[in-house]
């Protein structure tokens, strides 16, 4: 009886991100989580908790497309780019961005896990891919955040500063979606 509970909480949960049925209580508390990591992300700590639970909203129904399957790496990657380059404009440091984004990990994983009674193999294993696709996406995630701010400020170098694009280059080696 404990295990067909323990499978049932975890089918919940998932359920309730692929649905969207749990992003506004995984918001707040991701949003808590920020408001209590403040010191460490400044910036972007100071968002109102409307552009917050919006933004963790888009990113969980990118993350329940992920996990049906439905949304490919270039989909994602080109929504993280985007959301960098947003935020980059807007001054907020990338490692604030990229501790943001670790927090929603840890926040989704916390409440797949949360009220499961793991016994049993099948479990185990099902926690276990749950949270490594979770993971998967978050760490495709900020590769892509981190290439699409890299970008952004490679532009931004390149029209408003007079550096020429060979020294540009030379500090930014990386493949952008962009032609130099």
């Amino acid at each position: 009886m404990r295990s067909e509970r323990g499978a049932e909480m975890l089918l919940k949960s998932l359920d309730d991100i692929l649905s969207g049925g749990a992003d506004l209580s995984i918001g707040k508390r991701w949003i808590a989580k920020v408001r209590e990591a403040s010191t460490t992300i400044k910036s972007f700590g100071k968002a109102s908790d409307e552009e917050l639970l919006s933004l963790h909203g888009t990113i969980l129904r990118k993350l329940s497309r992920w996990m049906e399957r439905s949304a490919d790496k270039n989909e994602l990657g080109a929504f993280f780019v985007i959301v960098a380059k947003e935020y980059c404009a807007q001054g907020v440091p990338l490692s604030e961005l990229t501790f943001a984004l670790m927090l929603d990990r840890k926040t989704v994983t916390e409440h797949i896990a949360e009220g499961v009674v793991l016994e049993g193999a099948f479990q185990i294993y099902a926690l276990m891919e749950a949270v490594n696709m979770v993971s998967d996406f978050y760490f495709l995630g900020m590769h892509y955040m981190t290439k699409g701010y890299l970008e952004e400020t490679f532009l931004r170098f390149r029209v408003g500063e007079d550096i020429p694009v060979e020294v540009l280059t030379k500090y930014f080696p990386d493949n952008f979606f962009f032609k130099a």
